[in-house]
């Protein structure tokens, strides 16, 4: 494909970067174009699926806008091309210059304006004169896929909103390419636990051993029955655990090792919660939240006897089932078995998914386990 355009280079950081604007009739640019979405099965992607309530046509989306409304395009669609074009120049500014670019048969790989694009091939579906529509397009020419991600994430992340599970995606691959140190100066300790929380998750549910094997629904992922929990959430609170010191140095597949032995504790603990986990609260989000609060008191605790085994740790959890009659909390005072858990018959702090709530159950939590400790300790 041949077309009139302007080339810009804008320099910043150590590189320079060569964009090409230009105006395409819609069609020809839809006809080029395509999506590289993320899925467990492409991890290399990084774009998610439209959304269908921005697509419909009522009020207040980019169709119903288009074809009834305003329907002015200003900003340019960013798409991204992985192989070689040809330019040449007509005249030239320094810094910009116009002329006639070549394409080739290259794919034009959309990083930002996929629901713009999709909103111009539904608009078409109602009338065919939106083909000719002028679409305003800045087109780079980065080989890797990885920088293409980067773009994403910066456009979306920094300037607008992307989902946050897959933002947690985006991270994790930061890290796979690029490293920790990278991603620390990109974004700071919070993104480095983020990435390695994300590779924890995935090793959580791809471990035999672990009571989350298969069990974990991956952003992109249809559902399925045997999922009982997102990754998001799992990255989220895991994310969490790793502000604590004790763990700075752990690998992954170390971190993800305790990880598994806590939870195969709890396994031990509350069989009827991992058997019909929708019955009940525990790995939903207040009880994996509350969970992964308590883990690193729980492993401090093990570590004080030099014992961090998973028996040790279901030691130390065991103290929840534990009568503690001079509990503040009456809902505490009785065995946190798994009717607490269930949400026919539980109370309200082991249900509610307010952040304020799931706090005052942490606190509760540990007042049981000192009072169920100092029972322990009292002589008969």
């Amino acid at each position: 494909m041949q077309l009139d355009a302007f080339r810009i280079s804008q320099r910043g950081g150590l590189d320079g970067v060569e964009i090409y604007v230009a105006v395409f009739k819609a069609i020809d640019l839809i006809n080029r174009t395509a999506i590289d979405r993320w899925t467990a099965k492409n991890p290399g992607g990084y774009q998610r699926p439209p959304s269908e309530r921005r697509l419909s046509f009522n009020r207040g989306s980019i169709v119903r806008y288009l074809v009834k409304e305003l329907g002015c395009f200003p900003t340019s669609v960013l798409v991204n091309i992985r192989g070689d074009v040809e330019y040449e120049k007509v005249s030239d500014m320094g810094w910009l210059s116009y002329g006639t670019l070549d394409t080739g048969d290259n794919r034009f790989w959309v990083i930002d304006g996929q629901h713009r694009l999709e909103a111009l091939k539904r608009a078409i579906e109602r009338n065919r004169d939106f083909e000719d529509y002028p679409v305003i397009a800045s087109v780079l020419r980065l080989p890797e896929r990885f920088d293409e991600m980067m773009l994403f994430y910066i456009v979306n992340r920094r300037q607008r909103s992307v989902q946050t599970d897959l933002v947690y995606r985006h991270l994790q691959r930061m890290m796979w390419q690029k490293g920790t140190q990278w991603v620390e100066e990109m974004e700071g300790q919070r993104g480095v636990r983020i990435g390695f929380a994300t590779e924890v998750v995935d090793l959580l549910n791809g471990e035999p051993a672990s009571p989350w094997h298969g069990r974990v629904q991956v952003v992109g992922e249809p559902n399925r029955e045997d999922y009982i929990v997102s990754d998001s959430l799992l990255i989220k609170t895991l994310s969490d655990v790793l502000r604590e010191r004790v763990f700075d140095g752990l690998s992954t597949r170390e971190f993800s090792g305790f990880m598994i032995g806590y939870w195969n504790a709890l396994y031990q603990l509350y069989p009827e919660c991992f058997a019909a986990p929708s019955d009940y609260t525990l790995l939903g989000t207040p009880g994996v939240q509350v969970m992964h609060m308590m883990f690193p008191i729980v492993h401090a605790r093990c570590l004080a006897q030099k014992d961090a085994s998973e028996a040790a740790m279901e030691r130390q959890l065991e103290k929840l089932l534990q009568h503690t009659p001079d509990h503040s909390n009456p809902d505490l005072r009785g065995p946190l078995d798994a009717e607490f858990w269930s949400k026919s018959h539980g109370p309200l702090i082991a249900m509610s998914k307010s952040g304020e709530n799931i706090k005052r159950l942490y606190f509760d939590m540990l007042e049981k386990m000192r009072l169920a400790e100092e029972a322990s300790a009292s002589p008969a």
